[in-house]
Protein backbone atom coordinates (compact mmCIF):
# COMPACT_ATOMS: atom_id res chain seq x y z
CA UNK A 1 0.00 0.00 0.00
CA UNK A 2 1.65 3.25 -1.24
CA UNK A 3 2.25 5.32 1.97
CA UNK A 4 -0.17 8.25 1.02
CA UNK A 5 -2.86 5.91 1.38
CA UNK A 6 -2.60 5.80 5.41
CA UNK A 7 -4.87 7.29 7.11
CA UNK A 8 -3.50 9.43 9.67
CA UNK A 9 -4.42 9.08 13.77
CA UNK A 10 -7.08 10.35 15.03
CA UNK A 11 -6.60 10.68 19.02
CA UNK A 12 -9.05 8.42 20.31
CA UNK A 13 -8.33 5.90 17.54
CA UNK A 14 -4.48 6.52 18.91
CA UNK A 15 -6.20 5.95 22.79
CA UNK A 16 -7.94 2.61 21.66
CA UNK A 17 -4.96 1.00 19.02
CA UNK A 18 -2.54 2.09 22.55
CA UNK A 19 -5.11 -0.31 24.86
CA UNK A 20 -5.76 -2.91 21.82
CA UNK A 21 -1.71 -3.51 21.01
CA UNK A 22 -1.20 -4.09 24.75
CA UNK A 23 -3.79 -6.45 25.34
CA UNK A 24 -1.92 -7.95 22.21
CA UNK A 25 0.84 -8.62 24.23
CA UNK A 26 0.19 -10.76 26.90
CA UNK A 27 3.48 -11.93 28.07
CA UNK A 28 4.73 -8.48 28.92
CA UNK A 29 1.66 -7.49 31.27
CA UNK A 30 2.51 -11.29 32.92
CA UNK A 31 6.23 -10.83 33.35
CA UNK A 32 5.42 -6.42 34.72
CA UNK A 33 2.60 -8.52 36.70
CA UNK A 34 5.48 -10.74 38.36
CA UNK A 35 7.80 -8.14 38.84
CA UNK A 36 6.17 -5.86 40.86
CA UNK A 37 4.42 -8.83 43.15
CA UNK A 38 7.87 -9.81 43.94
CA UNK A 39 9.23 -6.50 44.25
CA UNK A 40 6.49 -5.32 46.74
CA UNK A 41 6.97 -8.07 49.34
CA UNK A 42 9.68 -6.59 51.22
CA UNK A 43 7.57 -3.63 51.48
CA UNK A 44 4.44 -5.96 52.68
CA UNK A 45 6.66 -7.54 55.22
CA UNK A 46 7.80 -3.82 56.51
CA UNK A 47 4.31 -2.65 56.51
CA UNK A 48 3.27 -6.14 58.79
CA UNK A 49 6.08 -5.64 61.19
CA UNK A 50 5.14 -2.09 61.73
CA UNK A 51 1.46 -2.62 61.98
CA UNK A 52 1.62 -5.39 64.27
CA UNK A 53 -0.71 -5.30 67.76
CA UNK A 54 1.16 -3.14 70.51
CA UNK A 55 2.41 -4.85 73.63
CA UNK A 56 -0.75 -6.23 75.55
CA UNK A 57 0.98 -4.41 78.52
CA UNK A 58 0.45 -1.05 77.00
CA UNK A 59 -2.28 1.38 78.67
CA UNK A 60 -2.43 4.02 76.51
CA UNK A 61 -2.25 7.78 77.06
CA UNK A 62 -0.63 10.27 75.75
CA UNK A 63 2.75 7.90 74.89
CA UNK A 64 0.40 5.95 72.84
CA UNK A 65 -1.15 8.72 71.07
CA UNK A 66 2.60 9.24 70.20
CA UNK A 67 3.71 6.55 69.21
CA UNK A 68 0.40 6.03 66.64
CA UNK A 69 1.42 9.34 65.47
CA UNK A 70 4.63 7.99 64.48
CA UNK A 71 3.37 5.09 63.46
CA UNK A 72 0.93 6.85 61.11
CA UNK A 73 3.69 8.88 60.02
CA UNK A 74 6.21 5.70 59.30
CA UNK A 75 3.25 4.19 57.16
CA UNK A 76 3.20 7.42 54.90
CA UNK A 77 6.64 7.53 54.69
CA UNK A 78 6.65 3.74 53.31
CA UNK A 79 4.29 4.14 50.44
CA UNK A 80 4.60 7.80 49.96
CA UNK A 81 7.87 6.85 47.28
CA UNK A 82 5.71 4.54 45.01
CA UNK A 83 2.74 6.90 45.11
CA UNK A 84 4.04 8.97 41.84
CA UNK A 85 4.24 5.44 40.33
CA UNK A 86 0.99 4.58 41.02
CA UNK A 87 -0.88 7.58 40.09
CA UNK A 88 1.00 7.66 36.88
CA UNK A 89 2.05 11.81 37.46
CA UNK A 90 5.75 12.41 36.49
CA UNK A 91 6.71 9.31 36.16
CA UNK A 92 9.79 7.71 38.36
CA UNK A 93 11.99 10.90 38.50
CA UNK A 94 9.99 12.92 40.31
CA UNK A 95 9.96 10.05 43.01
CA UNK A 96 13.95 10.55 42.81
CA UNK A 97 13.30 14.30 43.09
CA UNK A 98 11.36 13.46 46.35
CA UNK A 99 13.96 11.52 47.66
CA UNK A 100 16.42 14.12 47.04
CA UNK A 101 14.98 16.77 49.43
CA UNK A 102 14.46 14.04 52.71
CA UNK A 103 16.48 11.67 54.58
CA UNK A 104 17.78 7.90 53.12
CA UNK A 105 14.51 5.43 53.00
CA UNK A 106 14.58 2.73 55.02
CA UNK A 107 16.50 -0.15 52.68
CA UNK A 108 13.38 -2.58 52.94
CA UNK A 109 12.07 -0.13 50.70
CA UNK A 110 14.52 1.50 48.98
CA UNK A 111 15.66 -1.34 47.51
CA UNK A 112 12.59 -2.64 45.78
CA UNK A 113 11.86 1.32 44.65
CA UNK A 114 15.50 1.42 42.91
CA UNK A 115 14.91 -1.80 41.51
CA UNK A 116 11.49 -1.19 39.88
CA UNK A 117 13.11 2.10 38.35
CA UNK A 118 15.94 0.59 36.87
CA UNK A 119 13.85 -2.38 35.82
CA UNK A 120 11.19 -0.05 33.87
CA UNK A 121 13.65 1.47 32.70
CA UNK A 122 15.76 -1.22 31.23
CA UNK A 123 12.16 -2.42 29.50
CA UNK A 124 10.92 0.14 28.29
CA UNK A 125 13.13 0.12 25.01
CA UNK A 126 11.92 -4.08 24.59
CA UNK A 127 8.16 -2.52 25.35
CA UNK A 128 8.13 0.38 22.84
CA UNK A 129 9.88 -1.69 19.71
CA UNK A 130 7.29 -4.37 20.82
CA UNK A 131 4.53 -2.06 20.51
CA UNK A 132 5.54 -0.26 17.47
CA UNK A 133 5.98 -3.49 15.76
CA UNK A 134 2.62 -4.37 16.75
CA UNK A 135 3.57 -7.92 16.40
CA UNK A 136 4.75 -10.93 18.77
CA UNK A 137 8.40 -10.47 18.54
CA UNK A 138 11.17 -13.23 19.94
CA UNK A 139 12.12 -13.07 23.77
CA UNK A 140 15.89 -12.88 22.14
CA UNK A 141 14.64 -9.87 20.08
CA UNK A 142 13.19 -8.06 22.71
CA UNK A 143 16.08 -8.38 25.31
CA UNK A 144 18.10 -7.42 22.68
CA UNK A 145 16.55 -4.06 21.76
CA UNK A 146 15.95 -3.41 26.17
CA UNK A 147 19.94 -3.68 26.16
CA UNK A 148 20.16 -1.38 23.32
CA UNK A 149 18.31 1.18 24.37
CA UNK A 150 19.25 0.79 27.67
CA UNK A 151 22.24 2.63 27.53
CA UNK A 152 20.50 5.51 24.96
CA UNK A 153 17.74 5.57 27.97
CA UNK A 154 20.65 6.58 30.66
CA UNK A 155 21.75 9.04 28.48
CA UNK A 156 18.44 10.53 27.98
CA UNK A 157 17.49 10.34 31.95
CA UNK A 158 20.54 12.12 32.57
CA UNK A 159 18.89 15.15 30.19
CA UNK A 160 15.84 14.42 31.84
CA UNK A 161 17.17 14.61 35.51
CA UNK A 162 18.00 18.09 35.18
CA UNK A 163 14.87 19.36 33.90
CA UNK A 164 13.00 17.62 37.11
CA UNK A 165 15.78 19.06 39.64
CA UNK A 166 14.85 22.54 37.91
CA UNK A 167 11.16 21.67 38.42
CA UNK A 168 10.82 19.99 42.60
CA UNK A 169 13.72 21.78 44.05
CA UNK A 170 13.72 24.86 43.05
CA UNK A 171 10.02 25.97 41.42
CA UNK A 172 8.20 23.63 43.71
CA UNK A 173 9.59 25.04 47.11
CA UNK A 174 9.44 28.52 45.67
CA UNK A 175 5.67 27.91 45.02
CA UNK A 176 4.28 26.29 47.83
CA UNK A 177 7.50 26.86 50.92
CA UNK A 178 8.10 30.67 50.18
CA UNK A 179 5.30 32.29 48.17
CA UNK A 180 1.85 30.39 49.75
CA UNK A 181 2.49 30.97 53.22
CA UNK A 182 3.70 34.65 52.53
CA UNK A 183 0.42 35.51 50.19
CA UNK A 184 -2.27 33.92 52.18
CA UNK A 185 -0.36 35.52 55.24
CA UNK A 186 -0.10 38.70 53.98
CA UNK A 187 -2.80 39.61 51.30
CA UNK A 188 -5.46 37.34 52.74
CA UNK A 189 -5.53 35.51 49.26
CA UNK A 190 -7.96 32.23 49.68
CA UNK A 191 -5.58 29.51 50.32
CA UNK A 192 -7.48 26.94 47.79
CA UNK A 193 -7.67 29.04 45.01
CA UNK A 194 -4.10 30.40 45.45
CA UNK A 195 -3.04 26.17 45.29
CA UNK A 196 -5.34 25.67 42.41
CA UNK A 197 -3.40 28.54 40.38
CA UNK A 198 0.26 27.34 41.89
CA UNK A 199 -1.11 23.69 40.36
CA UNK A 200 -1.66 24.78 37.35
CA UNK A 201 2.04 27.00 36.74
CA UNK A 202 3.93 24.22 38.13
CA UNK A 203 1.93 21.23 36.07
CA UNK A 204 1.88 22.87 33.23
CA UNK A 205 6.37 22.55 32.83
CA UNK A 206 5.63 19.28 35.04
CA UNK A 207 3.15 18.28 31.75
CA UNK A 208 5.88 19.58 28.57
CA UNK A 209 8.66 17.96 30.20
CA UNK A 210 6.66 14.85 30.93
CA UNK A 211 5.35 14.74 27.06
CA UNK A 212 8.95 15.66 25.51
CA UNK A 213 10.36 12.73 27.00
CA UNK A 214 7.69 10.41 26.52
CA UNK A 215 7.99 11.05 22.30
CA UNK A 216 11.91 11.25 22.66
CA UNK A 217 12.08 7.68 23.60
CA UNK A 218 9.29 6.70 21.15
CA UNK A 219 11.41 8.71 18.41
CA UNK A 220 14.56 7.11 19.76
CA UNK A 221 12.99 3.41 19.13
CA UNK A 222 11.03 3.81 16.53
CA UNK A 223 13.71 5.91 14.18
CA UNK A 224 16.66 3.70 15.57
CA UNK A 225 18.22 7.14 16.97
CA UNK A 226 21.32 7.53 18.71
CA UNK A 227 21.37 10.42 19.65
CA UNK A 228 19.04 11.81 22.48
CA UNK A 229 19.97 15.21 21.83
CA UNK A 230 18.48 14.72 18.63
CA UNK A 231 15.34 12.45 19.96
CA UNK A 232 14.64 15.67 22.25
CA UNK A 233 14.68 18.15 19.44
CA UNK A 234 12.92 15.97 17.50
CA UNK A 235 10.03 15.29 20.18
CA UNK A 236 9.69 19.20 20.45
CA UNK A 237 9.39 19.61 16.80
CA UNK A 238 6.75 17.11 16.90
CA UNK A 239 4.95 18.08 19.44
CA UNK A 240 4.99 21.76 18.28
CA UNK A 241 3.20 20.93 15.82
CA UNK A 242 0.11 19.46 16.93
CA UNK A 243 -0.12 20.28 21.01
CA UNK A 244 -3.73 20.25 21.30
CA UNK A 245 -4.06 16.63 19.74
CA UNK A 246 -1.07 15.77 22.08
CA UNK A 247 -2.61 17.23 24.84
CA UNK A 248 -5.83 15.03 24.35
CA UNK A 249 -4.06 11.77 23.69
CA UNK A 250 -2.03 12.49 27.38
CA UNK A 251 -5.14 13.82 29.40
CA UNK A 252 -7.25 10.89 28.13
CA UNK A 253 -4.25 8.93 29.40
CA UNK A 254 -4.04 10.06 33.01
CA UNK A 255 -8.18 10.11 32.68
CA UNK A 256 -7.63 6.50 32.61
CA UNK A 257 -5.03 6.24 35.09
CA UNK A 258 -6.85 7.88 37.35
CA UNK A 259 -10.09 6.08 36.99
CA UNK A 260 -8.23 2.91 37.90
CA UNK A 261 -6.89 4.89 40.60
CA UNK A 262 -10.45 5.80 42.07
CA UNK A 263 -11.99 2.53 41.47
CA UNK A 264 -8.72 1.39 43.77
CA UNK A 265 -9.99 3.16 46.87
CA UNK A 266 -13.50 2.33 46.21
CA UNK A 267 -12.69 -1.75 46.59
CA UNK A 268 -9.54 -1.14 48.65
CA UNK A 269 -9.78 -4.08 50.93
CA UNK A 270 -11.04 -3.34 54.55
CA UNK A 271 -9.62 -4.60 57.82
CA UNK A 272 -12.48 -7.40 57.46
CA UNK A 273 -11.92 -8.49 54.26
CA UNK A 274 -10.55 -11.61 54.06
CA UNK A 275 -7.35 -12.88 52.50
CA UNK A 276 -8.03 -14.28 49.42
CA UNK A 277 -10.39 -11.38 48.71
CA UNK A 278 -7.95 -9.07 49.55
CA UNK A 279 -5.27 -10.54 47.34
CA UNK A 280 -7.40 -11.12 44.45
CA UNK A 281 -8.33 -7.13 44.29
CA UNK A 282 -4.98 -6.36 44.93
CA UNK A 283 -4.08 -8.12 41.68
CA UNK A 284 -6.58 -6.87 39.61
CA UNK A 285 -6.02 -3.29 40.52
CA UNK A 286 -1.87 -4.09 40.06
CA UNK A 287 -3.13 -5.76 36.51
CA UNK A 288 -5.31 -2.13 35.56
CA UNK A 289 -2.37 -0.33 36.90
CA UNK A 290 -0.04 -2.03 34.48
CA UNK A 291 -2.71 -1.98 31.62
CA UNK A 292 -3.00 1.43 32.11
CA UNK A 293 0.51 2.28 32.03
CA UNK A 294 1.67 0.31 28.52
CA UNK A 295 -1.31 1.65 27.19
CA UNK A 296 0.17 4.94 27.35
CA UNK A 297 3.44 4.35 25.61
CA UNK A 298 1.32 2.18 23.36
CA UNK A 299 -0.78 5.00 22.40
CA UNK A 300 1.68 7.12 21.99
CA UNK A 301 3.66 5.24 19.48
CA UNK A 302 0.41 4.79 18.03
CA UNK A 303 -0.13 8.54 17.68
CA UNK A 304 3.30 9.22 16.19
CA UNK A 305 3.40 6.09 13.74
CA UNK A 306 -0.36 7.60 12.55
CA UNK A 307 0.94 10.82 12.25
CA UNK A 308 3.84 10.58 10.26
CA UNK A 309 3.01 7.34 8.33
CA UNK A 310 4.34 8.58 5.29
CA UNK A 311 7.43 7.97 5.82
CA UNK A 312 7.84 4.21 5.83
CA UNK A 313 10.45 3.81 8.49
CA UNK A 314 7.83 4.83 11.05
CA UNK A 315 4.94 3.56 9.80
CA UNK A 316 3.39 0.03 12.06
CA UNK A 317 3.71 -3.01 9.60
CA UNK A 318 0.80 -3.94 7.38
CA UNK A 319 -0.91 -7.05 8.56
CA UNK A 320 0.12 -9.78 5.98
CA UNK A 321 -1.81 -13.62 6.84
CA UNK A 322 1.50 -15.70 6.80
CA UNK A 323 1.39 -18.83 4.20
CA UNK A 324 1.42 -22.17 5.32
CA UNK A 325 4.82 -23.41 5.91
CA UNK A 326 4.24 -26.34 2.96
CA UNK A 327 3.78 -23.29 0.51
CA UNK A 328 7.06 -21.49 2.22
CA UNK A 329 9.07 -24.75 1.57
CA UNK A 330 8.15 -25.02 -2.27
CA UNK A 331 8.56 -20.72 -2.29
CA UNK A 332 12.21 -21.69 -1.48
CA UNK A 333 12.58 -24.48 -3.14
CA UNK A 334 11.80 -22.89 -6.60
CA UNK A 335 14.26 -19.67 -5.47
CA UNK A 336 17.18 -22.17 -5.06
CA UNK A 337 16.03 -23.41 -8.61
CA UNK A 338 16.19 -20.07 -10.12
CA UNK A 339 19.34 -19.22 -8.49
CA UNK A 340 20.99 -22.80 -9.78
CA UNK A 341 19.59 -22.07 -13.07
CA UNK A 342 21.25 -18.63 -12.85
CA UNK A 343 24.37 -19.45 -12.23
CA UNK A 344 24.74 -22.32 -14.60
CA UNK A 345 23.62 -19.99 -17.83
CA UNK A 346 26.55 -17.43 -16.29
CA UNK A 347 28.78 -20.40 -16.68
CA UNK A 348 27.88 -20.68 -20.17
Amino acid sequence: MPPASRPRATVIGAFVEGWRRVLRAPAITASLLTAALALGLPMGVTLRSILEPPDINDTGGPAAAESATDLLERVRGLVRPFMHELIGFGGTLTTSADWLEREAREPTVATPAVTYVALWLFLSGGILDRFARARPIRTAAFFAACGVYFVRFLRLAVLASLAYYILFLWIYPLLYVHLFPHLTASLAVNPNLLRAVFGVVFGLPLFLVSVVIDFAKVRAVVEDRHSMIGALAASIRFIRRRPLRVLALYVLNVLALLLVFRLWLQAMPGADTSAWSALFVTLLFLLARIWSRLAFMASEVAFFQGELAHRDYTAAPMPIWPDAPEVEALENLEGQRAEGRGQRSGMS
